[in-house]
């Protein structure tokens, strides 16, 4: 994110870069805390029954950045039968699935919270 405004003597550019800088710092922040929520959310709330409990040990929810505007929460099985636990049976073995329906609605918001307790 970039700021321009020409105005002779003004540090409103350079002030503008900091916020825009410390806003992505407090984004990624909370995407961190958040990600870390979901996946203790995810292993304790699984609908599976473990047999080797490598399904649970490896589901992830990890926090990227793949450009200065964009923070992504991505959410996964480390299991090669991952898409299956999603996917087949009716998806009765689902957890990241439900995760991402019941949770983005709150992490949006709760996002709105802290910009409007900013004021932006």
């Amino acid at each position: 994110m970039s700021f321009k405004i020409d105005y002779p003597g003004s540090d409103l550019n350079k002030n503008l870069d900091k916020m825009a800088v410390k806003l992505g710092a407090l984004i990624l922040m909370y995407a961190s805390t958040k990600a870390s929520k979901l996946q203790v959310q995810m292993k304790m709330n699984r609908p599976w029954r473990d047999r080797t409990g490598m399904a649970k040990a490896t589901l992830r929810a990890t926090v990227s950045r793949p450009n200065d505007d964009l923070i992504r929460i991505t959410l996964a099985h480390g299991v090669s039968y991952g898409i299956w636990l999603e996917l087949a049976h009716e998806k009765q073995f689902a957890i990241i699935g439900p995760t991402i329906t019941n949770e983005s609605p709150k992490i949006m918001s709760e996002m709105q919270g802290i910009l409007n307790r900013i004021k932006l």
